[in-house]
């Protein structure tokens, strides 16, 4: 699961995306989630691979970063994950890819191993064929002359094999590939790729490598996906190259129950360690594979993966989404309307979002309480001046009760009423306005307030005592997982 960024901190914006969180880092490059944003809402989720700042002056990386980007955004195929741009920025060289949602074969395989199990053989069997079809379609790259590439991935591995929870297996990560027409050259004796899925040529550091080393590296996938255990990896990487160039690969036939010869057979001569006797292209492999699957051998649907992948990572892919669900709301709280009752905010946000005066313009609570306070300064105006015309006296009685304020109009002069202690004692809160003894209520008129009077309003509860307004509860902190938890699962390591 990416590592979200906390957006109290402020946004983090690569030219005109922003960064969500970190998927991973590695020697060369850091993945983060990122998003592009648009007019009407519009929003795209992508992979943003950034080199390392401090490897921006290094030329071999930096043309190596960018031999990443040009060759593999020229191979157009539903089973390689696409480059969609690159990029420089003040921050360094960067290159966008198609997010994928969904992990790597390799957390698959682990996941398998922690239940004791092995993945089904029509699953194993469906990545395969996917991720021989997108080895295929890049070794079969031209340039815009229309001659060959020549390329070779070179870094074929659980790890670089993508799988969707649309259920499509993508072949990724072109940063070590080769091709004839590379910008940069692999220094004598400087072995790129892992060793534990290497071809015997490649370990050997042979230059004249074609794409039946990428054969022998999909053929040890495929074994360890059927077998549920690594072929060559040993304590180290001299015993694990040792192992490379001259251990016995063991038939599958006799390690996984059930597991046809003819299928078996297939496998092993894609791990032939001369290369004449291995298939010629991945896409021979791939016709090989599915000729052998017979009965339960069956090669699963897209669907069928799609369910698998959704049965043993669903939780994790359902948390993601939540994540960067929670995350977007932090960031882009709304800027009209009152917010939800459960959320904290000022006093003043609360009512200038949710209240207009009578011209049109936003209101806050405090001028909508002084406008009875204005109405009532205009009646005892035209009040006095009444009385003034009449030559009389007069008499204002104003009461406020509540929200609502009445106010009764002047009226020839009265013999003054005699009083009681009862009757000069203050009116209780539930009394009406009422007018002097002796006059009839029904011909007192009653001025109507203006129409500004505060309306029919709730305000927000305020925050609990000891917490600031304006202060938003500290977001909980997302446990920690370890680097070697982060590394397995993100898909673009």
């Amino acid at each position: 699961m990416a590592k979200l960024f906390d957006p109290g901190a402020g946004r983090q914006r690569v030219d005109r995306y922003e960064l969500v969180g970190e998927l991973a880092s590695g020697g060369m490059a850091t993945v983060f989630l990122a998003r592009l944003t648009g007019v009407g809402g519009f929003q795209r989720f992508v992979a943003m691979k950034r080199l390392h700042p401090h490897l921006a002056n290094e030329k071999e990386f930096v043309e190596m970063f960018l031999d990443e980007a040009r060759i593999a955004a020229r191979i157009h195929h539903p089973n390689v994950v696409p480059i969609l741009e690159v990029g420089a920025s003040p921050v360094g060289y960067y290159l966008v890819m198609e997010y994928i949602e969904g992990d790597t074969l390799a957390r698959l395989l682990a996941r398998a191993a922690q239940r004791g199990m092995r993945l089904p053989i029509p699953i194993a069997l469906r990545i395969a064929l996917d991720m021989l079809a997108g080895l295929h379609a890049a070794h079969e790259l031209r340039d815009d002359s229309g001659s060959p590439i020549h390329l070779v991935h070179r870094d074929v591995s659980p790890q670089n094999v993508l799988v969707g929870v649309d259920g499509i297996a993508r072949i990724t990560d072109f940063g070590v590939a080769r091709a004839a027409s590379r910008l940069t050259a692999t220094r004598v004796g400087q072995l790129k790729g892992k060793i534990a899925y290497m071809a015997p040529e490649q370990a050997a550091g042979e230059e004249s490598l074609d794409r039946r080393a990428d054969v022998f590296a999909a053929g040890i996938v495929i074994w360890e996906e059927l077998a549920a255990k690594r072929l060559f990896k040993a304590e180290n990487e001299a015993a694990t190259l040792s192992r490379v160039m001259s251990e016995p690969v063991p038939p599958l036939s006799v390690i996984v129950p059930g597991l046809s010869v003819q299928l078996s057979n297939v496998i092993m001569r894609a791990l032939e360690r001369d290369p004449d006797r291995r298939f010629a292209s991945c896409a021979q492999f791939g016709d090989a594979l599915e000729a052998a699957a017979t009965g339960k051998e069956r090669i699963a649907t897209p669907r069928e993966l799609a369910a698998y992948v959704g049965e043993v990572l669903g939780e994790e892919v359902v948390a993601q989404r939540e994540a960067v669900r929670a995350w977007i709301a932090r960031s882009e709280p709304s800027q009209v309307g009152p917010m939800p009752s459960t959320t904290p905010s000022s006093s003043v946000s609360a009512a200038a979002m949710s209240l207009s005066g009578p011209d049109g313009q936003i209101q806050t609570q405090s001028h909508v309480e002084a406008a009875p306070r204005r109405s009532r300064v205009g009646v005892l105006l035209l009040l006095i001046a009444l009385l003034a015309l009449v030559g009389g006296g007069g008499f204002l009685f104003a009461r406020e009760t509540g929200q609502n304020h009445s106010v009764a109009a002047a009226t020839p002069p009265q013999p003054a009423p005699t009083t009681s202690p009862a009757a000069s004692s203050p009116p209780t809160p539930d009394s009406a306005a009422l007018p002097p003894a002796g006059v009839d209520p029904s011909s007192v008129p009653v001025e109507t307030p203006p129409a500004t009077t505060r309306p029919a309003f709730q305000p927000r509860p305020r925050p609990a005592a000891g917490r600031p307004a304006e202060q938003e509860p500290a977001a909980k902190k997302p446990k920690k997982k370890s680097d070697d938890d982060v590394d397995l699962r993100n898909p673009y390591r």
